[in-house]
């Protein structure tokens, strides 16, 4: 993955404050899940943080990705290790749709 650069504008107080991306706690605001459920997420490779530390930044299409495993989980009730097998198998087939249609 590509490390890019984004940046997302937090407000606290009547300040904007610019941040280089969404952290753990936000991402799990944004996805309406715990922050458990969150870092699991990141932990089995669903989402990519930008920066590998101990408090990792994620850009906005980590949001996008961990709402769709949580819809996923949701309605087909499955635990998030199936979960991931899904997306991955959904993101092999939009490869391959691309791959047919070029």
């Amino acid at each position: 993955m590509t490390a890019q650069s984004y940046e997302v504008i937090v407000r606290r107080k009547h300040d904007l404050v610019v941040v280089p991306g969404i952290s753990l706690q936000e991402l799990s605001r944004l996805c309406e899940c715990q922050i458990s459920v969150a870092r699991r997420l990141f932990d089995i490779g669903l989402i990519e943080p930008l920066t590998a530390s101990s408090n990792p930044i994620f850009d906005r299409s980590a949001v996008i990705r961990a709402r769709k495993a949580m819809r996923i989980k949701r309605d087909l009730s499955l635990n998030l290790d199936a979960v991931a097998l899904v997306m991955e198998l959904l993101d092999r087939i939009e490869e391959l749709e691309r791959l047919r249609d070029r």
